[in-house]
């Protein structure tokens, strides 16, 4: 891998530091975490991720936390204006939206945040239950179904709404229900299906009655959590806890459009492209840079014994691991050719095809005997085992003209000109912006 760039350091610094006056308590509900370019960071924010990166390694602190809120407000802005919703959200077409996750991250996070307050507003609903809050159900008539959903057990391409169903579905309802002092307040099935994946559509177009009335109360759960922490921090509070959110999945979003997220490197058109504009002159210089990462073993001298039996073929390993002789041992089991000669192999050399012996050999380490390996032989063929023991391997480099350094050099330097550019842009916007919080953030430590 290429080292740690010094970008890549200063970029870790700068963003700590920026937020060195932050505390590691949580602050009080009424004192912001901080402001960007005169927007504020709500406590509840800041308490919230601090809960969130609980299980983190090393477990960071309050300023870390701040200084990644600060940042992703800052880039998640950035990616929104250069990539759109579907670049940024590509899971979306068979996964929930990209709002509903948000959502059922902020109902997540309050539930294990405030778990015990929770519990007694439920326990102060009619009934002591949440069903307390739902004030009326509406069956679905099978006509009304069919108008939904369309003809039982029909052939579909997809399970989405045309626009004559989804105005349809906005106008059912499914349940009523009354939070607090508010009037009551209609769930719609257009309200529940738009939550959905396109596993949970599917149970809608076949009808499942009960699976669409589970959801519905899901749905107002969820709903109830969010009005409770709306009345108890301000709905301006849940709507920047909402908003952090969303921040980071948008810019994990941008990540992987970079190639930067874990498995998203060869799937990145953005690093195609950088890749396509690396000369010669810099694959050579990264070759010079880097030469070790371009080692490859030039030549073996190895030794093998092929016998009929796997049971065998294990026997053998362990007595060869126990200090006996391979050549001996290969005179008196192997089956192959080379038997008489101690199975020795000769020198296995670097050639581009490979047979599938010659491939397992330069794959062994030195001085350790392999595990057996059953042959590649036909159908018609009796089954061998081999198994393979390297006396001394020479090691070398590839060519610095050959394909395999010019592939290898340009994916490396296209990686690490798409990391600088995204780090660039995620400092520069700190350095851009005007970030403000109190001299102290007073409160109560860590978790609520």
């Amino acid at each position: 891998m290429i080292p740690t760039p010094r970008r890549q350091l200063a970029a870790l610094l700068l963003l700590a530091s920026i937020l060195c006056r932050a505390q590691a308590a949580a602050p009080d509900d009424a004192v912001p975490a901080a402001h960007i370019n005169g927007a504020p960071v709500h406590a509840l924010t800041l308490r919230a991720l601090l809960h969130q990166a609980r299980d983190q390694p090393g477990r960071p602190s309050a300023d870390a936390v701040l200084a990644g809120i600060v940042a992703d407000r800052l880039q998640a802005r950035w990616a929104r204006e250069r990539f759109s919703a579907a670049q940024l959200y590509p899971a979306s077409t068979v996964g929930f939206a990209p709002g509903v996750g948000v959502d059922d991250r902020v109902v997540g996070l309050l539930r294990s945040m405030y778990a015990s307050e929770l519990e007694a507003a439920l326990r102060a609903l009619p009934g002591g239950a949440l069903a307390g809050a739902i004030e009326a159900s509406y069956p679905l008539a099978p006509a009304m179904l069919e108008r939904l959903f369309g003809a039982p057990g029909a052939l579909r391409l997809g399970y989405d709404f045309t626009p004559d169903q989804a105005a349809l579905a906005a106008r059912t309802p499914l349940l009523r229900y009354r939070l607090g002092k508010t009037e009551p307040v209609i769930l719609s099935v257009l309200d529940v299906l738009e939550r959905q994946n396109v596993q949970g559509r599917m149970e809608f177009f076949n009808r499942k009655m009960d699976f669409i009335a589970h959801q519905a109360r899901l749905r107002v759960a969820g709903l109830f959590v969010l009005d409770w922490a709306s009345r108890r921090f301000g709905a301006a509070a849940v709507a920047d806890l909402r908003q952090a959110l969303d921040d980071q999945e948008a810019v994990r979003g941008a990540l992987r459009l970079y190639g930067l997220a874990d498995g998203a490197e060869a799937h990145s058109p953005l690093q195609a492209t950088l890749a396509r504009h690396v000369t010669q002159a810099d694959v050579n210089a990264f070759y010079s840079a880097h030469k070790d990462q371009f080692r490859r073993t030039d030549k073996v001298r190895a030794r093998h014994i092929r016998v009929a039996s796997e049971a065998l073929a294990k026997h053998i390993a362990a007595e060869v691991a126990a200090g006996k002789d391979f050549a001996l041992l290969a005179r008196r089991h192997s089956l192959a050719p080379n038997a008489a000669r101690g199975g020795d192999l000769g020198w296995v050399m670097q050639t581009a095809a490979p047979g599938w012996l010659a491939a397992l050999a330069r794959q062994q380490p030195a001085g350790q005997v392999s595990t057996p390996f059953r042959a590649p032989v036909g159908p018609s063929a009796p089954a061998t085992w081999d198994i393979v023991l390297v006396a001394q391997r020479i090691e070398g480099f590839y060519p610095p003209g050959s394909e395999t350094v010019r592939y290898m050099a340009r994916k490396a330097i296209a990686h690490e000109r798409a990391r600088a550019e995204f780090t660039d842009a995620r400092i520069a916007l700190v350095r851009a912006a005007k970030v403000d919080m109190p001299s102290r953030l007073p409160g109560a430590t860590g978790a609520p």
